[in-house]
This record gives structure tokens, sequence and C-alpha cells, in this order.
């Protein structure tokens, strides 16, 4: 029997959510979580999702002064067509679909989904793999590392910590700066040994000439993954793979591989060996589930990532859509307390010994926003259905 649900209300929140340490990497540095909420309503249904809007990924959407008013204005067009009606999920899902969106109107979408997809397992009472008819391919997942651009004292002490809970991969962060470069790579490879799995982000930081010569430094300390050299759109990059300095390597796409006709791009033109899917980066669950097809049948790779300072709400989101990919080479995420001074959830989605953890069955999504958390925890706050006055 179909289930309906009907919006009557819709809120958005910008959180502000203090780090437990500074996270960087060579496009940003930041030290709190800003993410933004969006929470519906009907029928004494509710619904959460979030965004993590940033502009070097997938555009600008607007300054501090006004982020929260454009937002608003977008998640309201995406909502239009939604309000007042008793929709089944199957009615919502294929509204979605149909929408043509903007790069930076994808972590707004990614919101949308997911708000509905928790409302609509708060409606039926069944849990994320029974509203979706998917049974889950994992029943664990294990999580890898990431060691931001710290001072090596620092990253001496986050290789010890992720040596001591065995953590099996980690993605370490590089810039410009070729000197550190060398040194953070030396040590991790002291630390962790030549056979640990070390991959490297360059955030989209390269030219050319600094590419050539940080893949020398990474042939010399055995790492042969090197994530979004240059940038979306850039040339670079195949002048890149025609050099036979680049022999052995494989190139990841992040900020390049934003939308599904990227990655059908990429499968045909061979420019990248895999993609790094994520869920506010690319517009929710079932496009990264769309990308993740076309990439395997196009002979790439991906993987699951994250953005730093993901709540509660993108960890489980994250977690489900790692539990029925079961081809991701890495998965990135649930460092929710590792990382956040505090949640919006009730639960504790952070990984444990070996970076593994459970995925969660009968719970919706899996998490459960505190409100109270949430109100505690927000900067800003505003009504999305402006038509219908509330604030």
């Amino acid at each position: 029997m179909k289930q309906y649900a009907k919006i009557e209300k819709a809120e958005l929140y910008a959180l502000k959510i203090p780090f437990k340490m500074d996270f960087t990497h060579a496009m940003a540095s930041r030290s709190f979580s800003d993410s933004l909420i969006l929470k519906i309503e009907g029928q004494g249904k509710r619904g959460f999702g979030e965004a993590i809007v940033r502009d070097y990924v997938t555009g600008e959407i607007g300054k501090d002064t006004d982020l929260l008013e454009n937002v608003k204005k977008i998640i309201a067009r995406i909502l239009e067509p939604l309000i007042e009606k008793n929709i089944s999920w199957e009615e919502g899902k294929e509204h979605l679909d149909s929408l043509a969106l903007e790069s930076h109107e994808l972590p707004l979408l990614c919101a949308v989904e997911t708000a509905l997809l928790d409302m609509f397992c708060n409606s039926s009472g069944e849990d994320i793999y029974g509203l979706l008819k998917k049974e889950p391919l994992k029943q664990s997942i294990q999580y890898g590392g990431i060691l931001p651009i710290l001072p090596l004292s620092a990253a001496e002490y986050f290789l010890d910590i992720y040596e001591k809970a065995n953590i099996r991969n980690i993605r370490i962060k590089l810039g410009t700066d070729l000197d550190y470069n060398e040194e953070i790579l030396k040590l991790s490879r002291e630390k962790l040994g030549r056979d640990f799995d070390l991959r490297v982000d360059a955030n989209a930081s390269w030219s050319l000439e600094m590419a050539f010569k940080s893949l020398k430094l990474c042939r010399k300390y055995g790492i042969f993954r090197i994530e979004e050299p240059f940038g979306r759109g850039r040339e670079e990059i195949f002048f890149l793979l025609k050099d036979p300095e680049s022999r052995d390597f494989q190139f990841v796409a992040d900020e390049s591989a934003l939308t599904v006709s990227d990655i059908e791009t990429m499968a045909k033109n061979r420019n990248y060996h895999m993609i790094n899917l994520r869920l506010s980066k690319n517009g929710g669950l079932f496009k990264i589930l769309k990308m993740a097809e076309i990439a395997e049948g196009g002979g790439l790779r991906y993987q699951v990532g994250c953005h730093v300072g993901e709540t509660g709400i993108l960890s489980a989101s994250g977690r489900v859509a790692a539990s029925i990919l079961p081809k991701a080479v890495y998965v990135d995420g649930s460092y929710d307390s590792y990382l956040l001074s505090e949640n919006i959830t009730s639960e504790n989605f952070s990984f444990g010994f070996g970076g593994v953890a459970e995925i969660i069955r009968g719970q919706g999504l899996g998490f459960t926003v505190d409100e109270t958390r949430l109100g505690k925890l927000s900067v800003g706050k505003t009504g999305c259905l402006p038509r219908m006055g509330n604030s």
C-alpha cells in the first residue's frame, strides 16, 4: 500500500559547530561546521536534510550575508510543486528527477531529497532500505582517514592515532609547497610503512609544472593515486596523461565530477580513472547511485567521499549509500565525534576500531535530530515557503 505525505512547512537552519581542530587543505581552511539543515513538516511528520555549500566545489550561491536568503529561494522553487499536496514517495522522487538544476543547486537538492526520504520513512514506519526496496549489500562499512595540511608535529599525532586505531587507508591533503609535500609523505611512510594504502588529494591546487614535480615525489614514496590535481574543466589533465611521468598513476575526479554528464564524458575521454562521489556535492543519494552505475559501465572505479564538517544526517546517509554501492574502493566519512565538538543528532555515527561501523536497520535513515541542539547550534533560521508565511 502506498504511503502519502504532505509538506505544510519548511525551515532552513544555518549551523556553526566548532571543530575540535582546524581543518586545512589547499583550497580552504575552516574551524567549524557550516552545514545548512532543512526541516520539512506536515501532518505531524517531520523530515530533515543537510546541505554543505562549497563555492570552490559546486559554485557560489551567496556570501555569508545573503546565503540563507538565496538558499531559501532555491529550496522554495524545488519544493513548490509538492506543497500542500498528498504525494507518494514515487511522486516526490519523480519530481526531483525531472528538475534541471545548476551545479551550485546540487547540495540543496541533496537536502530536499534527504528530508523527503526521512519524512516518508517516518510516515511509513519503514527504514530506508524498506522504502527503497533495496537490501543492503554490506552489513558494515570500513572507513578511511584524512590527513589535513598540518604542522608536522600535529600530523605525527594524527598518524599515531590512525595507526593505533588500525585505519587501513589515508587520504593526505597536499598543496603547492613542495618541501611540505615531501616532508608529510616521508613522515607518513615512516610512521605507517611501505605497504600502507596512502593516496593524495591536491584539491585542484596544482599547475602542470607542479603536478610533474609532485608525481615524482609521490612515486618516491610509493603513492600512485592522485585526487583532483587541477580542477573542473582544466585541460592539463590530458597533457599529464600523455607524459611518461604519469605512468602507473591513477587520477581521481572530485570537483571535476559534479553531474551525470561529467561522468559520461570522463568515461568517454578516459581522462580519469576513478570518481569521488559525495552526497551533497552531487545532489543526493539517487544521483550518486546513477553516477556509480555509469562509472562502472564506463570502466571507471568510484569511491564514496564526504565533506569536512558533515553532521550525523550526512554521516548516516553516506553509510546508507556505501551499504548499497558494493564496489566503492574507499569510503570516507563518519568523523562525527572525532571532528565536531557537538552534533545535532542523538546518535553518534563515528566509526570504531579499524574504521568499521555497522549499518543501521529499523530506524529510517538511521538518524534522529535533536531539535534543542539544532536550535542551540544554529546562527540563522528562515522559513522556505514565504507564500505560506512560515518564519
